[in-house]
């Protein structure tokens, strides 16, 4: 596990190559089985490979230029108020992000598109696009897709931890 931790990186490039189903079936169930406080499981995870809806979103999104053209979108939904939504979503990303390299994917936290998505006139576009009502409020998202480059092990400084 130590290995996909230090190969996981930020990509901000992706080729047009199509995610297998199966791919983004363990990234998004990775994220389904992170802990959530009290175990209240309050997240939905949608992922979005048809090309017409991840167009219809880039349309939206003045382009889609956040994602990088990333093949895959995965989106994560508070479905009930819960105080701990944000760390319940931190844990579900990492754990997305970490199956994503398992899978052989890469992929990108994107954080830029959530006030967008979560005014008026932008939740009434995700109802109308993915079929959800007005109680879901988006919380994170990630661009997947296979990068155009080859991912290698990130440095980082030893002295950030400490072993007593």
């Amino acid at each position: 596990m130590l290995k996909e931790i230090a190969l996981r990186r930020s990509v901000r490039s992706y080729t047009s190559a199509p995610i297998v189903r199966e791919k983004m079936e363990a990234v998004l169930q990775a994220g389904n089985h992170a802990p959530t406080g009290c175990n209240r499981q309050n997240l939905l995870f949608v992922g979005i490979l048809d090309a017409k809806i991840r167009n219809a979103l880039f349309e939206y999104l003045d382009g889609g230029r956040a994602y990088y053209g990333a093949t895959g979108i995965v989106l994560v939904f508070e479905r009930t108020k819960d105080p701990l939504t944000l760390q319940n979503a931190g844990a579900a990303m990492e754990n997305m992000l970490l199956e994503a390299v398992h899978q052989g994917l890469s992929a990108c936290w994107i954080h830029s598109v959530v006030a967008s998505l979560n005014a008026p006139k932008g939740k009434a576009f995700l109802r109308e696009l993915l079929g959800l009502g007005d109680e879901y409020d988006l919380v994170e998202s990630l661009a997947l897709g296979y990068s155009d480059e080859k991912t290698q092990e990130k440095k980082r400084n030893a002295e950030n931890v400490i072993l007593l």
